[in-house]
């Protein structure tokens, strides 16, 4: 009994302390939080430890105490309802022998599904004691920006012939035709040649104009990248399964840019989108393929520039007519990049249900979806779509690549 007793004193005595400190520095938090405000939270992102969907964000909590032997813990709140994972800042800002309010300070990964602009909007800070039978939450309004930028796919690229030319700096190999015949006009003098007077334009305004002659340039500056985010599919029918084919084809869209930037030439990618980028040390390119979005307003046909363009991204949901018109118009030399977006969901449905029998299958978004894929209606109408536009790729003269 006496043995009971005592133990039960010293499990009370713990219990009480761990309950004291962890009140104790909730309500520190709380008082400094009234005082000072928006200085008690802050949160910045890790661009150069920034790899796949894995963001590194340091958080700094100067007023923050640790209870005794317990934890301080952060969850983010963004898009309103969504909600991160638990994660634990334990640094001390200041390192002192004595420790007491020098403030909390960590790294930490988060794992975030999709490559986008995240806005978060509430923290909630958990106070913890290191038996975890206590846990007190301050709420604690932000407005955090942070971007989930696309990653690379190590994909190897052909070398692409440049064709528009910005500086004549670097010359190549063939000549490109630059505007000219039936391109450009300018105002009739007394040096031209009477035969490349317009008469269609005399007859319509009574003005005499002449057709600049097309020139051969040797020069080639810059490599112009397209990609294509109109989708022909109402994103609001599988938003889900959308999502997840978003994430594919920015990741694909910044393999292709950060392949054509190793080469000798500059690469400039021409958004379909308009995006301000507000960071500084983010690449303005990264920064526009992860906000960009699918949308259904600014077709291929406005968008693409034949004789601009080296390089063009499409995908699944394409419209084909708009192809047929590209392939038509489009330089020989240019190069479409065809994404497979259906290959996300590729898995072997029969070696995956044998090992659901003896193995706990995986809980994670992309699994689930890869799950009910075999049956999906989508996974028919893509596939079929994707049938048809690879078809008339290969049906055509231009250089073609599969992702």
């Amino acid at each position: 009994m006496l043995m009971a007793k005592i133990a039960m004193a010293f499990s009370g005595l713990v219990i009480g302390l761990s309950l004291l400190s962890t009140c104790f520095c909730l309500f520190y938090f709380m008082y400094q939080k009234k005082k000072k405000g928006s200085d008690s939270f802050e949160l910045t992102m890790d661009i150069e430890s920034y790899q796949d969907d894995l963001l590194r964000i340091q958080t700094r909590l100067p007023f923050a105490l640790k209870p005794i032997l317990g934890f301080v813990k952060v969850r983010l709140v963004y898009d309103k309802t969504k909600m991160t994972d638990k994660y634990i800042v334990s640094d001390r800002i200041k390192k002192q022998f004595i420790s007491f309010n020098t403030g909390l300070i960590s790294k930490n990964t988060l794992l975030l599904p999709d490559i986008k602009e995240y806005s978060f909007s509430h923290a909630f800070i958990y106070f913890e004691d290191m038996l975890h039978f206590f846990s007190f939450a301050a709420s604690f309004k932000t407005h955090q920006i942070i971007c989930n930028l696309p990653h690379s796919l190590m994909m190897d690229t052909q070398a692409l012939p440049p064709k528009k030319t910005d500086e004549e700096k670097v010359r190549i190999e063939q000549l490109r035709k630059v505007e000219g015949e039936l391109l450009s006009y300018k105002k009739f003098e007394d040096s031209d040649d009477v035969r490349r007077i317009v008469w269609k334009i005399f007859a319509k305004n009574k003005e005499l104009v002449v057709r600049v002659p097309e020139i051969m340039d040797p020069f080639a500056s810059h490599i112009y990248l397209y990609a294509s985010f109109f989708n022909t599919l109402h994103v609001s029918l599988y938003p889900n399964y959308q999502q997840v084919m978003l994430n594919r084809f920015k990741n694909c869209v910044w393999t292709l840019y950060d392949a054509l930037s190793q080469q000798k030439f500059d690469v400039t990618y021409q958004h379909d989108q308009d995006i301000t980028t507000p960071y500084q040390d983010i690449d303005k390119a990264r920064y526009t393929i992860a906000c960009s979005a699918w949308h259904q307003t600014k077709t291929l046909s406005d968008y693409f520039k034949p004789q601009h363009g080296s390089a063009l991204c499409i995908h699944s949901y394409t419209s084909l007519v708009e192809l047929e018109q590209l392939i038509a118009e489009a330089d020989p030399k240019t190069t479409i990049f065809f994404v497979q977006l259906s290959s996300v969901f590729k898995s072997n449905y029969i070696l995956h249900w044998l090992l659901r029998l003896f193995v706990q299958p995986k809980t994670d978004h992309l699994s689930a979806l890869r799950n009910k894929w075999a049956i999906h209606p989508l996974k028919f109408q893509t596939l079929n779509k994707e049938k048809v536009l690879l078809s008339l790729l290969k049906k055509s003269d231009l250089n073609t690549e599969i992702i």
